[in-house]
């Protein structure tokens, strides 16, 4: 099983950096989905490099912006390359449909990022099951953490890798939700209060002024 305290220093390089992916890893295959954009758009297309640029960063930033929880951040390295594989193909497939005009074509970019982000969640969750299980002995090949980059040796993961929750971490949050409740118990018996002493003197001042 891996240690946590060897993933605590990516994990503050990753919120640092603002999250990475399975896919912003290789440049290489993000720029083989730029020349199959390139391929796709015609030249003539006013902001054609602006809008290809919009892409890859929306299909790049798909795994960290979406995918954020600690189970869904390592995949072995098979999955990610028929990830890559599968990715390529489906644009592949857009290019050949008949060119209807550029928001068509972003509308069809749209629903095929929605498809992947929910493939890539089945993966990364069916990689979990395998990697986590307690009959874990060695998953195929090495593995990416996909919010540092880095290839790990670990094969099999426990604790908030497997999506189980440190127990300090819960027991923080219990001390957390008890504070706020008492907070908001005592904010809220405060302006009761307060209410019902204006109503209570405005009540006598009334009372005071029917009686002259």
């Amino acid at each position: 099983m891996m240690p946590q305290f060897l993933l605590a220093f990516p994990l503050l390089l990753w919120f640092l950096q603002g999250g990475s992916s399975c896919l912003d890893c290789d440049r290489r295959f993000l720029d083989s989905v730029a020349t199959v954009l390139k391929e796709r758009l015609p030249e003539d297309l006013t902001g054609r490099d602006t809008l290809i640029e919009r892409q890859i960063k929306a299909l790049a930033d798909l795994h960290g912006t979406f995918l954020r929880n600690d189970y869904e951040r390592v995949l072995d390295v098979r999955r990610v390359m028929a990830l890559k594989s599968d990715i390529i193909h489906q644009l592949r497939e857009i290019k050949k449909q008949p060119w209807k005009g550029v928001f068509l074509w972003q509308l069809s970019m749209y629903h095929f990022r929605v498809s992947l982000r929910e493939k890539m969640k089945q993966t990364l969750e069916q990689f979990a099951d395998l990697a986590c299980s307690e009959d874990c002995t060695v998953t195929e090949g090495p593995v990416l953490d996909c919010w540092t980059c880095l290839r790990i040796a670990t094969q099999c993961f426990d604790g908030e890798l497997c999506g189980v929750e440190d127990e300090r971490v819960a027991e923080h949050k219990e001390i957390n939700l008890y504070v706020f409740l008492v907070c908001e118990s005592v904010v809220l018996s405060s302006v009761l209060l307060v209410y019902l002493v204006c109503f209570k003197h405005k009540k006598k001042m009334l009372q005071k002024a029917l009686a002259r």
